[in-house]
């Protein structure tokens, strides 16, 4: 007789085979990106996903990018207080799709 998995057991194999095992993390990320950024991430960019230790940003702007850029070292700071040391290792940020 076969053995039954939990929805979320499937779900969370799925994703790890994506490099997406922290999942929770990204969801957290998204639901309180402003509190847990702060400036000048807050209102100016969105948390897009965490995958092997490198969180994706999309600017608000193309202009935002560089800015944001230059504000990495500070966001990894926050992340490492919120999350522990080291589960985000590098902030990649890119531009809005272009209209």
């Amino acid at each position: 007789m076969k053995e039954l998995h939990s929805m979320s057991s499937i779900l969370r194999s799925a994703l790890s085979a994506l490099g997406l095992e922290r999942i929770d993390l990204t969801l957290t990320l998204m639901s309180e990106w402003d509190e847990i950024a702060g400036e000048p991430w807050a209102g100016s960019s969105n948390p897009l996903v965490v995958k092997d230790g490198e969180l994706t940003v999309e600017a608000a702007s193309p202009t935002a990018v560089r800015f944001l850029r230059y504000s990495t070292g500070d966001l990894l700071r926050r992340l490492d207080e919120r999350f522990g040391e080291g589960i985000v290792q590098v902030v990649t940020v890119r531009p809005p799709p272009a209209r």
